[in-house]
């Protein structure tokens, strides 16, 4: 999906996936809380009044207060609440700390960090592998159209960059999605974007 997206939908279609990962890339807050370098923004009220740190805790041990008892400005900003928003950047283990993608993904959602790392360190988000693999393989993407953002133009001219590599390319060569098809076969075959081929009915 990335590969499409970068070829033809830059500035265009919007995936919050691909946006948050260029956010990150140029320093800029990232609009989602699993991807950002603190959290604690997403509080969960209850019918009840209780007042809980985040929506995927609604558990006795994040229990902020009730709002009855206490104003909501004060739970929300008291230090049980500024100690959990800073645990998403601080509590991982030194597996994920020192990854050359941390700064892209911020360990992930500290609910989903229940595996262990290779050398048997509990808080590992069980992604870590699949977002090491796909913030790898973006990597050159965004710091090509961080690249132009910072030169004042705009990120979809990496759409240009990407037809002259393309256009190179051999038919039967490897796809650079790694999908071990042949560009031809992937993201080198005929699609939306290309409009209709010759001897082929109109969309």
């Amino acid at each position: 999906m990335f590969e499409d997206w970068v070829r033809h939908d830059v500035g265009q279609v919007y995936v919050q996936m691909f946006d948050v990962a260029l956010a990150n890339w140029y320093g800029a807050p990232p609009g989602l809380c699993v991807h950002s370098e603190t959290c604690g923004l997403a509080l969960a009220l209850e019918h009840t009044g209780d007042l809980y740190s985040c929506d995927h805790f609604v558990e006795p041990a994040c229990k902020l207060g009730n709002i009855r008892d206490k104003t909501m400005i004060d739970l929300i900003t008291s230090p049980q609440q500024a100690e959990f928003g800073l645990a998403e950047r601080d509590a991982p283990p030194g597996f994920c700390r020192r990854c050359d993608v941390r700064f892209a993904c911020h360990g992930g959602c500290p609910k989903d960090r229940f595996t262990s790392t290779p050398d048997g360190e509990p808080g590992l988000h069980y992604l870590c592998p699949s977002y090491k693999a796909f913030f790898g393989h973006i990597r050159p993407a965004m710091e090509a159209m961080c690249g132009l953002l910072r030169a004042g133009e705009a990120p979809s001219q990496i759409a240009d960059r990407y037809a002259k590599a393309d256009a190179k390319r051999g038919r039967n060569g490897s796809c650079p999605c790694g999908s071990g098809r042949k560009w031809k076969k992937c993201h080198g075959a005929p699609s939306i974007h290309s409009g209709p081929q010759a001897g082929s009915p109109g969309r």
